[in-house]
């Protein structure tokens, strides 16, 4: 081979370096370039605290962090390093019959195979571990022409515990205000409306007694004014302390709360039923009627409403209660807020949180609505637990 062959050259190009050294080093480059690349990406994995595995398409474990090194040397899992496979472990563990472990198993194959790209699992652990929450998640991602598995786990014993405290204080403050609400309508009907129940017979004695026509107006208008505060106090006295919701059931308890507001209040209010009435699970009654308690003083408080109408819908796989007011309508301020200036929609939001449902407010053309949603399936499956649960109380 002649120099000019060797260097591909032409008789018009000047003398470069030659062509092959550079060939030899590109790929070089491109090696230390990668291997960079995945000592970062290797620091980045490294600094998280959950467990990150990065798995092949046949299943071998390409790569871990430290985090995940430290949890399978505890946990006695010996093959659960790079160059390990992944699913022989989760296969020889499913073998026992441990269910989160079957369940994935299942999905890393329906991952492997492409049948979907994203799985998660919940799961307590078991043996000594079985006080400890985990969560498990598979992500099939894509780099190039290679597909890959990354495998997560997270130990959530700490925020399940944070939550479980969050809830359990959520709950507090609700049956606080409940006891308090009702010790305040027990006052009010006791003590504050017969006073001025006592008030209003005194007046009706000063007019009778009083010769002049100008001093009789004036006790007729004070007549007037404490007959609206009694009936005030008769409609939150009502909502502080409504129906018993054990004896007459939610759809019977709701009726006749509003029945009983409305004859209180003096508002034009009417119940309605849309679709079929499905059983829904005591905490889900419970929350639903406090929800229509708290909207109807709502309503009679601030919206200087005329007519009101509550409509407990049930639909496919849902529950919804709806209160609707022809009033001023909620303000642009308040429903930008969600609520938070007010304890009110603050207190629906929070019962309907531990349920799993959602709160919506909207602006009507004339008046507000208040939409609460429970989702009947878990409402169902909370309450086959509180019939379980009843029955091993009864055994």
């Amino acid at each position: 081979m002649n120099q000019e062959s060797e260097l591909f050259l032409t008789s018009d190009e000047a003398p470069s370096a030659p062509t092959w050294r550079r060939r030899r080093h590109a790929p070089l480059l491109e090696i230390e370039r990668a291997t960079a690349l995945a000592a970062a990406m290797q620091q980045l994995i490294d600094d998280l605290p959950e467990q990150v595995a990065l798995v092949s398409e046949d299943f071998t474990i390409v790569a871990v962090n430290s985090a995940w090194t430290q949890a399978m040397k505890s946990f006695g899992y010996a093959r659960m390093a790079p160059g390990d496979n992944y699913r022989k472990s989760c296969e020889k563990v499913a073998a026992s019959g441990w269910e989160p472990s079957v369940k994935a198993l299942a999905a890393l194959d329906e991952i492997a195979a492409g049948k979907r790209i994203f799985w998660q699992l919940s799961f307590h652990g078991r043996d000594r571990w079985s006080d400890r929450e985990y969560q498990l998640c598979y992500h099939r991602v894509v780099v190039g022409s290679q597909a890959f598995i990354t495998v997560r786990r997270f130990d959530l014993t700490e925020i399940a515990e944070l939550r479980r405290l969050r809830d359990d204080f959520s709950k507090s403050v609700i049956e606080t205000q409940t006891i308090e609400r009702r010790r305040m309508a027990r006052e009010l009907h006791d003590s504050t409306a017969q006073l001025l129940a006592a008030v209003g017979l005194l007046l009706g004695n000063l007019k009778r007694q009083s010769p002049r026509g100008d001093s009789v107006t004036l006790v007729e208008e004070i007549q007037e004014l404490i007959g609206e505060a009694q009936t005030e106090i008769r409609s939150i006295s009502y909502l502080a302390h409504p129906p018993a919701l054990e004896k007459l059931g939610l759809v019977g308890a709701l009726k006749s709360l509003v029945e009983g507001f409305g004859n209180r209040s003096g508002l034009e209010v009417s119940f309605g039923i849309e679709g079929e009435i499905a059983p829904v699970s005591v905490g889900t009654e419970g929350a639903i009627y406090r929800i229509g308690q708290e909207g109807l003083s709502n309503v009679y408080r601030h919206a200087r409403a005329a007519h009101a109408h509550v409509t407990l819908c049930f639909r496919r796989s849902m529950v919804h209660l709806i209160i609707a007011d022809d009033g001023v309508g909620i303000s642009k301020e308040t429903l930008a807020a969600e609520g938070r200036a007010g304890i009110g929609l603050v207190s629906m939001r929070m019962r309907l949180l531990e349920l799993g449902g959602r709160l919506s407010v909207r602006r009507l053309s004339r008046g507000t609505a208040i939409i609460a949603s429970v989702d009947l399936e878990r409402s169902r499956a909370q309450l086959v637990g509180e019939a379980e649960a009843l029955n091993g109380l009864k055994i």
